[in-house]
């Protein structure tokens, strides 16, 4: 069987809900043959089963098939994996809980075609649904056409939306895997597109994004600081990441000191967590003059809390 130039594939993880219009939506595309690869990240619920029967019964032009990670990956190791097993050059993905429109990989492939194959990174607007699946209008990405190199990306991260992007298994080639702890994967895919081929934003939208579930109710101050402190050692890890990718492409002197400033900052926020009272947070706080000052006197409230 030959293979097909590009892999759509569906990440899954404890979305049984919705599984089945995510699927659904993959299986629906308007285009050339493609490889869809449904993978299910050791869910405990019964997403996989409703993955495999879909596939099971599928009966149209692409080529479909359903797998599972023997155990849970997270993110930046579900990641991996699919790069690793996906057939196709330029991989399409796309969360459980979402919904692809019916023209999405064909918009993608051409976009990717009149570049020659020359971007890495593909990008499109998306729509807003609510967890219900409303839809309550338009969220614009950044056009990724405006940034031509580690330069750029430097002077200012663009806005992005992982959740639309199409990239080539090259880059992965280039750099390598991603840091398994990651749980982020579209700024970091970004860079690496922005320091090769480049990338690009198609001006319409094509995937329609679920928001994540709200709270049961207002979150207490520990649970803030707790929070805090769980999404910065997540851009913790994206920091570092970053850091090694631009030292892979002889490029940290040119985003290096755009790196250090944001590890800076992290690192100081990562010390005011760890610290044990009051009087060493103010010892953390005085001792920081690399930080700006508004940006460190901020966090050093955010730090407050129950321990």
């Amino acid at each position: 069987m030959t293979a097909p130039r590009i892999t759509l594939a569906v990440l899954a993880y404890n979305q049984s809900s919705c599984i089945e219009a995510a699927v659904g939506s993959a299986l629906a595309q308007v285009c050339e043959p493609v490889e869809i690869l449904l993978s299910d990240d050791a869910s405990t619920d019964d997403s996989f089963a409703r993955m495999a029967a879909l596939a099971a019964g599928y009966r149209g032009p692409h080529q479909v098939s359903a797998r599972r990670n023997e155990r849970n990956l997270g993110v930046g190791g579900h990641y991996n994996e699919i790069v690793r097993l996906a057939r196709g050059s330029l991989l399409v993905t796309m969360a459980g809980d979402d919904i692809s429109v019916p023209q999405r990989v064909a918009r993608i492939a051409a976009a990717w075609d009149d570049s020659s194959g020359r971007l890495d990174l593909i990008a499109s607007h998306l729509l807003d649904m609510t967890p219900a699946g409303r839809l309550e209008g338009m969220l614009r990405v950044d056009d990724l056409s405006r940034w031509h190199g580690a330069a750029d990306w430097a002077r200012a991260r663009p806005y992005v939306i992982g959740a639309a992007h199409a990239f080539t298994k090259r880059i992965f080639e280039r750099f390598g895997p991603l840091d398994a702890r990651l749980t982020y994967e579209d700024q970091v895919i970004t860079f690496r597109a922005l320091l090769s081929g480049g990338a690009r934003t198609i001006d319409e939208p094509l995937v329609q994004y679920r928001r994540g579930g709200l709270s049961a109710g207002a979150p207490s101050r520990a649970e803030r600081r707790a929070h805090a402190g769980t999404m910065n050692e997540r851009q913790l890890i994206e920091h570092e990441q970053i850091e090694r990718d631009a030292r892979m492409a002889g490029m940290l002197d040119v985003v290096g000191p755009a790196i250090e400033r944001n590890g800076k900052r992290l690192r100081y926020f990562d010390r005011l967590l760890a610290a044990p009272d009051l009087a060493a947070r103010w010892r953390i706080f005085a001792a920081s003059n690399e930080v700006p000052w508004g940006w460190r006197w901020r966090k050093f409230w955010a730090s407050a809390g129950s321990r």
